[in-house]
C-alpha cells in the first residue's frame, strides 16, 4: 500500500540494521542469507520482513562503494559481506 507524502513525513528514520550487524562482528563475514537470517530470524513474515532487508541493503551501499567501510569477497560463488571500518 503506497503512502501519500505526509504519511511518509511522519514515519520514524529507521536504522540501517545490516551496518549495525556488520559493525557489532567486524571479524565475521556474512553472506546475504545469513544477514537476512540474523536480521529477520527463521519465523518470519516475508512480505514484511524483505522490503525492510532490501531496504537495509540498500542503504549500506554508499559503504561498499564510495566510503569502502564493507568489504565484499565471493567465495566458491557466494557473495559474503565484512566490516572493514
Amino acid at each position: 500500500m503506497s503512502l501519500s507524502a505526509d504519511e511518509f513525513e511522519k514515519g520514524a528514520a529507521g536504522t540501517n540494521e545490516i551496518e549495525n550487524l556488520l559493525k557489532q562482528h567486524p571479524g565475521v563475514a556474512y553472506s546475504l542469507h545469513e544477514i537476512e537470517e540474523a536480521l529477520i530470524g527463521p519465523g518470519m513474515n516475508r512480505t514484511k520482513h524483505l522490503d525492510v532487508f532490501i531496504a537495509n541493503l540498500t542503504l549500506i551501499a554508499p559503504l561498499l562503494f564510495e566510503e569502502k567501510k564493507i568489504e565484499y569477497r565471493v567465495i566458491n560463488g557466494i557473495p559474503y559481506f565484512r566490516w572493514r571500518g
